[in-house]
């Protein structure tokens, strides 16, 4: 267990990679939606995890995270559940969900006085999960107002409803947080144009501080153990 507390976010950022990196090759397979339920459940687990170090954060994490990750999973329970807004509703916790859980991270890696290992992944989680809320608020958005945003001939062939439809909305929020902007979806409303104006600038801030706090840290150690040195040749 100590094990896991001091790597804990080594463990998010494996799950997040099976999300990110092992679904997309194995979408393909009969079991493609719970095959997504499945490892978003891993997320959640995992952030449920990183988040329980902090004694006074297991309350709100619970009270977001909980209802979450029934919503992800309350379909196969209710096959008859299709009301947009209650399914919206599920999508727009799990992205104050994992909102809540980036500042989780980073109040953690702005606490540690030196850069380890772990705070690295940990800066590389927060980056990811930041684009899957705002993938959550996509397919929000899209479900509550059809039209927002122009998708490609496989995702509109997919029923609005359908939580597949999500990889490809998360797809679509990593592409515009990293500015890389393909083109294949894009919004069209006001409203997901400004969302995606908002990710856009998060994106480049997110990196821009964080990598200047941990460079700033890392000198910072590179200059105490020079002094440290000199101290002992002295």
């Amino acid at each position: 267990m100590s094990w896991l507390v001091r790597r804990k976010f080594l463990v998010l950022l494996l799950t997040l990679a099976l999300l990110t990196v092992i679904y997309p090759v194995l979408h393909a397979t009969t079991a493609e939606r719970v095959l997504w339920d499945v490892f978003l459940s891993f997320v959640f687990v995992a952030t449920f995890f990183v988040i329980f170090t902090e004694k006074r954060l297991k309350i709100p994490a619970l009270v977001l995270g909980v209802p979450t990750l029934i919503g992800a999973w309350i379909g196969y329970a209710v096959p008859g559940l299709r009301e947009a807004s209650a399914i919206a509703s599920f999508h727009i916790l799990a992205a104050v969900f994992f909102g809540f859980t980036v500042g989780a991270i980073l109040r953690h890696i702005y606490r540690e006085e030196t850069v380890t290992v772990d705070s690295i992944f940990g800066a590389f989680c927060g980056y990811i999960l930041v684009g899957l809320a705002f993938g959550h608020v996509y397919f929000a958005v899209e479900l509550l107002f059809p039209g927002s945003i122009r998708l490609d001939s496989e995702t509109s062939a997919i029923p609005a409803e359908d939580v597949r439809r999500l990889f490809h909305l998360t797809y679509f929020s990593m592409v515009t947080l990293t500015t890389l902007g393909y083109g294949d979806i894009t919004p069209l409303s006001h409203g997901t144009r400004g969302l995606a104006i908002v990710e856009a600038i998060m994106g480049q801030f997110y990196i821009a501080v964080l990598i200047g706090d941990l460079i700033g840290k890392r000198v910072a150690m590179a200059l105490a153990q020079r002094e440290a040195r000199d101290k002992q040749k002295a």
